[in-house]
């Protein structure tokens, strides 16, 4: 079976609209990582009074079809959120990489 691991990178005040598509994919196992601090293309997430921004991070490992699946209907959700956003940047990011499973 041809694996793929997922990673999506977002603020956290969208983490339950990601998880609600992921579920509406057929995506039910994925690990979240809170909290998650740094710099990007949308700018400084630091978590701080001057920097309240805080990001998320959401793996899955997944056979290849689900993940085209999953990658897609988030290809569609960003692109309506930058179409509401008129252009503006969107803080999500998504990766898919070949993915072994050893143990």
């Amino acid at each position: 079976m041809n694996l793929k691991m997922l990673i999506i990178v977002a603020r956290d005040s969208m983490l339950e609209e990601l998880e609600t598509i992921l579920h509406g994919t057929g995506v039910k196992t994925y690990t979240v990582l809170s909290n998650v601090k740094g710099e990007g293309l949308t700018g400084k997430v630091y978590g701080t009074f001057l920097q309240p921004d805080i990001n998320c991070i959401i793996f899955s490992v997944l056979p290849s079809d689900q993940v085209d699946r999953a990658v897609k209907a988030l290809q569609a959700h960003h692109a309506a959120r930058v179409n509401a956003a008129r252009g503006q940047s969107i803080p999500l990011k998504v990766f898919t990489f070949p993915c072994e499973e050893h143990v």
